[in-house]
């Protein structure tokens, strides 16, 4: 640390001792060339800031409903496109490698499962946790393709590209129950196998979301209330548009 310090101390005096024998040589010249220096570092400071990845997070417009009638309600992140004209000659950054965490709370935003347990976000579009295995039925018999649980066979990160976006899962909720359960990767095709520790099961209610994407060496949050005191039909995400609670 100290060596470090001893190092910027000398660049500093060097950049000194030049600034002065600009001004004592020509302080016109000196002073146009700083202003032209200044202008340059602050474009290229503006550019960079701009090309950095700009993460937004928004809920789904249209819950998606499968055909056994489970909703899902899921969040869209999306990797901001750059603003014209500057798009026209250049792409901002893509996203690489994001992972998201959600953190479930009550209205008062205290943690419904602890301060420590977050459920690690599933990516909408990637596989489910399933490898297919091809099993004997009988002697001389057809094959049966048949599945076993395996996380190597999906992922918890993905590349967003700028102007792109991807679905994150929050909840699910089946036909004929009242509340809803976290959905997420250590938990789908488990029933009956999976820990404690990784159900995220909601009971009826109105609970809040907190959603955290990292990507790029930041982290975005953002808030939704999980209306899960209605039916499956008025079953919602709605965002909450206040001061995300500290420490979380």
């Amino acid at each position: 640390m100290r060596c470090r310090v001893v190092v910027y101390l000398i660049v500093i005096a060097i950049l000194g001792a030049f600034a002065y024998l600009g001004v004592s040589a020509d302080r016109k010249s000196f002073v146009g060339s700083l202003f032209a220096a200044f202008v340059s570092v602050a474009v290229i400071l503006f550019v960079e800031a701009e090309l950095r990845p700009q993460i937004s997070i928004a809920q789904e417009t249209v819950p998606p409903i499968w055909p056994n009638g489970r909703k899902f309600l899921r969040v869209i992140v999306a990797n901001r496109a750059l603003w014209w004209p500057l798009k026209l000659v250049m792409d901002r950054r893509p996203v690489y490698q994001a992972r998201a965490w959600i953190t479930f709370l009550n209205e008062a935003n205290a943690p419904v499962f602890g301060p420590q347990r977050v459920m690690t976000g599933r990516w909408a579009n990637t596989p489910v946790p399933l490898r297919p295995l091809s099993i004997s039925s009988s002697p001389g018999g057809p094959p049966v393709i048949g599945f076993i649980w395996d996380l190597s066979a999906t992922r918890d990160a993905v590349d967003i590209g700028a102007g792109n976006t991807e679905v994150l899962d929050i909840v699910m909720r089946d036909q004929g129950e009242d509340g809803c359960h976290g959905w997420h990767n250590l938990m789908i095709s488990r029933p009956g196998e999976t820990p404690p520790e990784d159900l995220f099961d909601l009971s009826k209610g109105r609970y809040h979301a907190l959603v955290r994407v990292d990507a790029s060496g930041r982290s975005t949050k953002a808030l939704f209330r999980i209306v899960c005191n209605v039916g499956i039909e008025d079953f919602r995400l709605e965002s909450i548009r206040e001061r995300l609670p500290r420490g979380l």
